[in-house]
């Protein structure tokens, strides 16, 4: 659907005419000139027009798009909800798909997701499936450029984290929150900023580094007392504090959070606590390296 034809369907279905809508933020012409798509109207006026309206910018986005999710934010479900669950041929076909996309559009999205699926691969196998050192100067040399970071860095700083050092994670994680202080009152920001920090804690750990797990619990837990996942994320750091218990000798522990999700119904969720935990456990005996 056209913006102009989006916004005179919205305005006609709260019964307000060109003038009412107008008033204060443009001529009535230039409206009607939008709303018939001879023209176009900047980004100022837009979201103007959706105050008035009463309609978010996510609703607009969701209504311009046809009530359909729009590609890139289908994309980003499909990697966070359904990639641990694909063979390599698909993964490595997706790899392929979104090379050729980024070539044809130069969207720097595609060329990313490109990327997070080659780390994701060299990960899981643990080996070099894919040459990726030009890929990760690209990672890093885009996330060092930006200066005001949104949901797109900080997912891709998210999934891309362990090609930094912990060093470098940590003493990002302050500079990350000033970028994007701005967005700090949006509950998407504090979805992202939770997800990161479970994503460092889980990476702290495969790294044997527990005074980081700590220090990144204590940041989620304080970050958690205004997000939309406080439930889930407290939940998250019971299990990972119940975790670090059983590194010290405290038996099941953990087990104790685990038995809770199962509780609650998430059957797959606690099968993946378990899977770590073991994982994490069975580490732990073959090192003594844990600090």
């Amino acid at each position: 659907m056209e913006h102009g034809t989006l916004i005179r369907k919205l305005r006609k279905e709260r019964n307000m005419s060109q003038t009412q809508l107008a008033a204060g933020i443009c001529s009535r012409t230039t409206l009607s000139s939008f709303e018939n798509n001879h023209s176009n109207v900047s980004s100022d006026l837009l979201f103007k027009y959706l105050e008035r309206l009463n309609v978010t910018v996510q609703e607009y986005s969701f209504y311009l798009n046809d009530s359909v999710t729009p590609e890139k934010e289908y994309l980003s479900a499909y990697f966070y909800n359904e990639i641990t669950k694909k063979h390599d041929e698909e993964i490595a076909e997706r790899i392929r798909g979104f090379r050729s996309k980024y070539e044809n559009t130069h969207d720097f999205y595609f060329c990313c997701m490109s990327i997070e699926l080659k780390l994701f691969l060299n990960k899981k196998h643990s080996k070099d499936l894919y040459d990726v050192d030009e890929d990760k100067r690209i990672i890093k040399n885009y996330l060092n450029r930006v200066q005001q970071w949104g949901h797109f860095e900080i997912s891709l700083f998210s999934n891309c984290l362990y090609i930094f050092n912990s060093d470098y994670i940590r003493g990002t994680f302050s500079v990350l929150l000033k970028r994007t202080k701005l967005l700090s009152s949006i509950a998407s920001y504090q979805n992202d900023i939770s997800i990161f920090l479970n994503n460092c804690i889980v990476l702290s750990f495969e790294r044997q580094k527990l005074l980081d797990v700590r220090y990144y619990v204590a940041q989620l837990i304080k970050i958690s007392e205004s997000s939309p996942r406080k439930a889930y994320d407290r939940l998250m750091c019971e299990y990972y504090l119940g975790l670090l218990q059983e590194l010290h000798g405290k038996k099941d522990s953990a087990k104790l959070i685990i038995a809770q999700f199962k509780l609650l119904g998430f059957e797959e969720h606690a099968t993946e606590l378990e899977t770590l935990e073991n994982r994490i456990l069975e580490s732990a005996k073959k090192s003594v390296n844990f600090i």
